[in-house]
Parts: C-alpha cells; sequence; structure tokens
C-alpha cells in the first residue's frame, strides 16, 4: 500500500491523532513526562501502557487520555498475543494517523497492532537493544523480534548512533535510520537539573548528614535499576580497592528480571561505605551530594542520568557503550571505560580522587555547557515536532 496515498491531507481540518505507546506507565511519568503535555499543543495525542502505579500520576500530568493495555516485559507468547489483540481494538477505536512506540514489548505490540490496522505512520524509537549482549537461542529470538518490530514499523529512530550501528551491523533492517537531534528520546529540563535549586541543596546536605558522609570523603554515585547488564559487579570490585575516603550511593530498585548476584547484595547490604537509597523520585539531591557519577553498564540507548548528571555538573566515568560514549569525552567531561574491565574502571575512578577540585569543577561546568548546547529538552521538543510534521506532510 502506499503511505503517500495514506498521509493526511495538508488541508485537513482537524488535528491528526497520535498514539504514543510504552510498556509501562512509569516511561511517561518518568523519560517522557511533559512530552505529550507539549505534542498536545499541535496534535490530538492519546497514550497506551499498562495500568500500574504511575498511571494515574501520567494521566494528571499530561492532560491527554491514557488507555491501559496490559504488556509485560520478557518473552511471553501467549500473554503478548493477547496484548497485541488489546492493542488492535484500541487501534480500531481512536483511529490514529499516527502510532508511535517506546520501549521493546511496545514496539512489537503496537507496531504489528498497528501494522494489522493499516495505521498510516507506524514509528519505533529504539531506546536500546538487548540482543548484542545476548547468546546463544535468546539472542536469535530477540532478533528476530527486532526485525519484526521494524518490518511493521514505517519509521525507525534510533535513540544513539550506536544502536544505529547496531540495527545495522545485526541485519535487522535495511530501512532509513534517522536520529533526531544528536539522540535521547526527551532531552533534558536544565531549569530543573541545575545546581542553583536551594531546595535541592537542603536536601543534598540532609542526605549527606543521614550517610554520614565526611567532608573529606569522595562521594561516588550510581543511578539505574541494580541488574547484572548496569555493571554493578565490576563497579563493586573496583570500589573495594578503592581508598578507605571513597563513598558509593547506589540509587535504584532491585530489578527481579536480571538481579544482581546474592554475594553482591551482601557485600552492598554489609560495607559501611557503600549506601543503598533504593528508587528516588528525585535523584537530584544524589547527584549534588556525589562528586562524580559512575554508569558501568553493558548497553544503553542513551542513558538520561549520563546527560543528567552533566546539567548538574558532575563529571561521569562510564563504559564507551552507546549513548554514554556520544555524550562525554575523555577528560573534557568525564571518563570512558572498557566494557567488565575492572582494573581500568578502578583506574578511573582512582584518577577521578586524585584530581584538583579545580580540574573536576572544570570538566562539570563542560558537562553542563554540552548538555545545554546538545540535549536541552526544549529544543529537544522542537525538533521532534518538525520530525512529525516531515512524515504528516504539516507545514510550519
Amino acid at each position: 500500500m502506499n503511505e503517500e496515498v495514506l498521509r493526511l491531507e495538508q488541508h485537513s481540518d482537524r488535528r491528526p491523532r497520535l498514539l504514543i505507546v510504552t510498556t509501562v506507565a512509569t516511561t511517561l511519568a518518568s523519560i517522557l513526562r511533559s512530552q505529550p503535555n507539549f505534542l498536545a499543543q499541535y496534535y490530538d495525542v492519546h497514550l497506551a501502557c499498562s495500568h500500574g502505579n504511575a498511571f494515574a500520576t501520567v494521566a494528571a500530568n499530561e492532560g491527554v487520555p491514557v488507555h491501559a493495555v496490559s504488556m509485560v516485559r520478557g518473552i511471553n507468547p501467549v500473554a503478548d498475543v493477547v496484548s497485541v489483540l488489546r492493542m488492535v481494538f484500541l487501534i480500531w477505536k481512536l483511529k490514529p494517523d499516527a502510532v508511535h512506540s517506546y520501549t521493546p514489548k511496545a514496539g512489537l505490540v503496537a507496531m504489528l497492532a498497528s501494522w494489522l490496522c493499516f495505521v498510516p505512520l507506524r514509528i519505533h524509537t529504539f531506546t536500546g537493544l538487548i540482543f548484542p549482549t545476548a547468546r546463544g537461542k535468546r539472542r536469535k529470538v530477540l532478533m528476530w523480534v527486532d526485525r519484526l518490530i521494524c518490518y511493521c514499523a514505517s519509521h525507525i529512530i534510533p535513540e544513539s548512533s550506536g544502536v544505529r550501528r547496531d540495527l545495522q551491523e545485526g541485519k535487522i533492517t535495511r530501512k532509513p535510520l534517522r536520529i533526531i537531534g544528536h539522540g535521547n528520546v526527551a532531552g533534558i529540563d536544565v531549569e530543573r537539573f541545575c545546581v542553583a535549586h536551594d531546595d535541592v541543596a537542603s536536601e543534598a546536605a540532609a542526605l549527606r548528614s543521614k550517610l554520614k558522609v565526611q567532608d573529606d570523603d569522595f562521594v561516588f554515585a550510581f543511578v539505574g535499576r541494580l541488574n547484572r547488564d548496569k555493571g554493578i559487579t565490576e563497579l563493586l570490585a573496583a570500589f573495594s580497592a578503592l581508598p578507605l575516603n571513597a563513598r558509593l550511593v547506589l540509587v535504584g530498585a532491585l530489578d527481579a528480571s536480571q538481579p544482581i548476584s546474592e554475594s553482591a547484595l551482601r557485600e552492598i547490604e554489609k560495607s559501611h561505605r557503600i549506601s543503598w537509597v533504593g528508587s528516588q523520585v528525585d535523584v537530584r539531591p544524589v547527584l549534588q551530594l556525589a562528586d562524580v557519577l559512575v554508569l558501568p553498564s553493558y548497553r544503553e540507548g542513551f542513558p538520561n542520568v549520563v546527560l543528567e548528571a552533566g546539567a548538574m555538573q558532575l563529571p561521569v566515568i562510564a563504559t564507551d557503550i552507546s549513548g554514554s560514549n556520544e555524550a562525554i569525552t575523555e577528560e573534557f567531561n568525564g571518563w570512558l571505560v572498557p566494557v567488565q574491565d575492572v582494573d581500568l574502571l578502578e583506574h578511573a575512578m582512582l584518577r577521578a580522587m586524585k584530581a584538583p577540585q579545580l580540574e573536576l569543577r572544570e570538566m562539570g561546568k563542560r558537562a553542563r555547557a554540552r548538555v545545554v548546547e546538545r540535549f536541552e529538552r526544549k529544543s529537544h521538543l522542537i525538533r521532534l515536532r518538525a520530525y512529525y510534521n516531515s512524515i504528516l506532510t504539516i507545514k510550519d
């Protein structure tokens, strides 16, 4: 079927209807927060996600209709078929002009359902690929799923250059792959992520007191789910070799789908130098407390926390992977180390501890300047709207 025929007429007197789909409501409540509300100024926006704790929050925050379509993470053929059928029913009822999905399971469900319903524009954003680090049959299944998503999608957006490269080298699709701006799916609210907020400074001071952080302590922060692919094992091994004034603050919930080892969990709980504060609604106090952010992940799409830390003038130590290596330049605003290399991770953390405070502050200033220049949220939203208008054949 010819897509050009299916595109909206430029002189239509109604606003294009856009259905945005994520697997869980948390994605809309956190990473994509305020994006639907902005887009609703120009399009008839609807949201779809699984019903969960953040579902009501999303509806209140965004001011657009939110539809519950149950989707489960992981491979579950029976549940996935049910999800696709429910999505088909929703799409048939809404008759959207475009469906845009984020996250892997939402992509599978939404792209297949919208393809079955002949939706003119079917957009999927790959926020991170799992297959590059998977092995055996699981890798083959994941690649097959990504190929199916790409087959059903009319437009594909990789979150980063690394994701685009993996899609091409894995021969997942031959369709055009267009990155919006410099990458990332949401941009950063640089007015919110800023060290100038007095309330954040006071919360950081209270947290410092609660965790008994001393003036001569050097604080490393980790923000993310506690699972194997986040490099927690390597982080703990590298941290254990650092001087006694090194402190580590872990922010994030334990991930039951890929949990860290029992020994790693015991080490976190028993060490007086490690503070695990769990999941936090607002990570800014931790970032303001810290001297350096550490993210030793095996894989990412384009990690938001690297940009949030940069906006808070915090240097970052990260693994040399997609997204992170597109935001960080060695010794300009942080350090990059190979994946799963404990020795070089330890060396980078020790370098940060030995660096003069003036040098760290300058790196932090450069980090914020880069985020403001390339990843500021308002600019991203303008680019996203221009992208939609280009494929909807709408002129500004």
